[in-house]
């Protein structure tokens, strides 16, 4: 079989896994020795560099060990698995396009809290919600549970399922785990506070770079997926007007849309470690989320799922084939 419909089928069945399990706990995931990698090279460049300059340098320099190895290893792994046997690469590459896929996971996590929140468990969908922010879950009520879960979910939508989506579509799975290792990188050390601001300084600016347009996809994708004129309209105008109340240039996108088409309320003051910090309200005319707006939620998640990786299917075939530079 030729070479592009097996990359095409290992996107298709990665997808397809990706929605229907998520993340098996015990399996294992290149994310999670990267994580070891890269709090390994913290360890070392902190030994070595003191002052900020130093520090900075030192974070850029993680970026390209631990980003750029990925990449790197990706391409070897794959090109390697085909040279033994086409069933071999399938497998490989099928792989690693299902481990930088987050979408089903992140469906799977929104759900439990769902699931918690309609059987009244209220401290269980508490410790459920707390896997998904980095806010104090311990005192919120319903409506705060719930907010904070449709807040993750439209967040990380961007960076866990349609910037993967985006960058094979751009240059498969090598150009896929280059954007998911320095997103982890930005997990773990793009910080704002003062341990972090140096050494964090270029992979979460890299991040911001990387993560620019499918934020703005993302963004359009919810808008497009709305369902109805009138809230696809409400949506586009409530991202028009509120897409920069984050402080990331990014994140507010796809909150923006996703507040404004399902009429809800996002953001406002949060505990984080036991203090108050005041968040900017996204889509201040519409109501507080509530329990049955979760449901809501995950079906216009779905809509942009199946659209995003209708069009990275596509537009990867095109790549492949290399038929893009004849249009």
């Amino acid at each position: 079989m030729e070479r592009i419909y097996l990359s095409i089928a290992a996107l298709i069945l990665a997808y397809l896994l990706d929605y229907l399990i998520g993340d098996p706990p015990g399996l294992p995931h290149p994310v999670r020795f990267l994580g070891r990698v890269v709090s390994g090279l913290e360890k070392l460049t902190r030994h070595q560099f003191k002052t900020p300059a130093g520090l900075k340098a030192a974070g850029a320099l993680i970026v390209m060990i631990a980003a750029g190895g990925s990449l790197l290893a990706a391409i070897v792994l794959i090109e390697g698995a085909y040279r033994i046997h086409d069933l071999v690469g399938l497998i490989i590459e099928l792989y690693i396009l299902f481990t930088v896929l987050a979408g089903g996971d992140l469906r799977k996590h929104v759900d439990r809290v769902s699931g918690d929140l309609k059987s009244g468990r209220l401290n269980r969908a508490r410790s459920s919600v707390a896997m998904l922010v980095s806010r104090d879950t311990t005192e919120l009520n319903e409506s705060g549970v719930s907010r904070a879960s449709l807040e993750s979910l439209f967040e990380n939508s961007a960076d866990g399922l349609v910037a993967p989506l985006f960058f094979i579509a751009l240059g498969g799975a090598p150009l896929a785990v280059f954007y998911k290792a320095v997103n982890t990188l930005d997990s773990m050390l793009g910080y704002l506070n003062d341990e972090y601001k140096d050494l964090g300084y270029f992979p979460a600016k890299l991040d911001d770079i990387l993560s620019f347009i499918p934020s703005r996809l993302t963004a359009i994708l919810l808008v497009l997926a709305g369902g109805y004129e009138k809230t696809s309209r409400r949506g586009l105008r409530v991202l028009l007007r509120d897409r920069g109340k984050h402080n990331s240039p990014n994140s507010a996108w796809p909150e923006a849309a996703a507040a404004g088409v399902l009429g809800l309320k996002f953001g406002g003051p949060d505990y984080y470690h036991g203090r108050l910090k005041k968040q900017p309200v996204i889509n201040a005319a519409g109501r507080e989320p509530g329990p049955d707006d979760i449901p809501r939620g995950l079906e216009l998640f779905r809509r942009i799922s199946v659209i995003a990786f209708g069009c990275s299917a596509v537009i990867y075939y095109l790549f492949l084939s290399r038929e893009v530079f004849a249009l």
